[in-house]
């Protein structure tokens, strides 16, 4: 009984793997293309596909490179492969040349990764209204057409100040930003904070504001919207 019980399994087994076999080498069967090769652009999270470039926050600057990083979809070659972009002229109200250039891009020989270039300029224009630059990633002799779902990339220039990433000082506001600078000589960055900066700089902040109210009596340090540093702004120590 136990020999014919193996007899029968390992006849089913030899008679799947032939069924397997045997589609492999249909017609109709997908099979991976080592040639393929195409470009998406990496979002710092998902549905995240813009940055704001405020000039605001580099008043020495009066132009800049803004890099957006792109990854390919496919195996690494050992060249340098210029990639394609085009601007998305519905969706932009910047003008190419006079707000900002696309430098020559490409992605280095055996490499996945790669940095598209954008020089941005700072115009009159963005005194009163920001203007946005919309790019595509398309295909060239080197890359197919890329994923749909990741194959533009929005860049806001402005002029005004804006929330930056990893913004450690309580509810944002303009204002405070703005004495953030004045004080700490820091406009950006603060994402890339450790704990113990964070509570370093939250103290001397708390501090500074001190020292500005106790110097403007009866008119202490307010934000945009008239209310008081003190208690919007809360300049508190991080846990």
């Amino acid at each position: 009984m136990k020999k014919h019980f193996i007899y029968k399994y390992g006849l089913l087994l030899s008679v799947l793997i032939a069924i397997g076999c045997g589609s492999c080498q249909k017609d109709n069967y997908v099979q991976y293309d080592a040639g393929y090769a195409s470009l998406r652009f990496i979002y710092a999270a998902e549905g995240n596909d813009s940055i704001v470039y405020s000039f605001a926050l580099h008043p020495d600057k009066q132009e800049d490179i803004v890099e957006i990083p792109f990854k390919l979809v496919g195996l690494a070659v050992g060249q340098v492969r210029e990639i394609g972009v085009e601007v998305v002229k519905e969706e932009t109200t910047a003008q190419e040349n006079d707000h900002f250039i696309i430098e020559r891009s490409e992605l280095p020989a055996d490499s996945i990764k790669g940095i598209l270039k954008v020089k941005v300029k700072k115009t009159p224009e963005l005194e009163n209204h920001n203007l946005v630059a919309t790019f595509r990633l398309c295909g060239n002799e080197n890359f197919a057409a890329a994923p749909v779902n990741e194959n533009t990339y929005k860049i806001v220039l402005t002029n005004h100040l804006t929330e930056p990433a990893g913004w450690p000082f309580g509810e944002y506001s303009r204002i405070k930003h703005q004495f953030v600078i004045q004080t700490l000589g820091i406009a950006t960055d603060y994402d890339k904070w450790s704990t113990s900066e964070s509570i370093y700089y939250t103290g001397i902040m708390v501090n500074a504001l001190y020292e500005y109210n106790k110097a403007h009596p009866g008119e202490p340090l307010t934000d945009e919207n008239a209310i008081c540093a003190v208690q919007a702004a809360r300049l508190r120590r991080s846990a």
